[in-house]
């Protein structure tokens, strides 16, 4: 992320992966505040983007993720048409978990978002090690440390 970036939004920290969004109708309630549900939602496409940017795929036989749980901050209202920054970046990781951290910036930090991932092998249900690429993946790039 560029310093024209960051300033446009108001950015803190380093984050991993950025796409800019447009709160859409759909995504807000009856005040055109953006509706809880749809802050997941982003934050969702964030982790389907940083999985498969890591390397890994969706699949029936193949290992994915799946959110064992999710912390949510609501700091400000986000509105209707609001230009907004989307940020996702893993803050650590074990055998086959790892913890995201999200937050959606527009004039600084509006919604924040804790999830803790499982990774499992979809063909029989089980956990499934994160590979040692993805795993240099997330402490070279986005900073994560590995936990005991």
């Amino acid at each position: 992320m560029d310093a024209t970036l960051r300033d446009r939004f108001d950015v803190e920290g380093q984050w991993a992966l950025w796409r800019e969004h447009t709160i859409r109708w759909a995504e807000c309630d009856i005040y055109a505040h953006v509706n809880h549900a749809a802050y997941l939602t982003l934050f969702e496409d964030m982790r389907i983007e940083w999985w498969l940017g890591a390397g890994g795929t969706f699949a029936p036989d193949a290992p994915g993720p799946v959110v064992g749980s999710l912390e949510v901050k609501y700091h400000r209202p986000g509105h209707f048409r609001d230009g907004v920054l989307l940020t996702a970046r893993t803050a650590s990781f074990r055998r086959s978990s790892f913890v995201h951290q999200y937050a959606m910036w527009r004039d600084g930090l509006l919604c924040s978002a804790r999830a803790l991932c499982v990774v499992i092998d979809n063909a029989t249900g089980r956990k499934a090690e994160i590979t040692e690429p993805m795993r240099r993946l997330m402490a070279d790039r986005d900073g994560a440390v590995a936990e005991v």
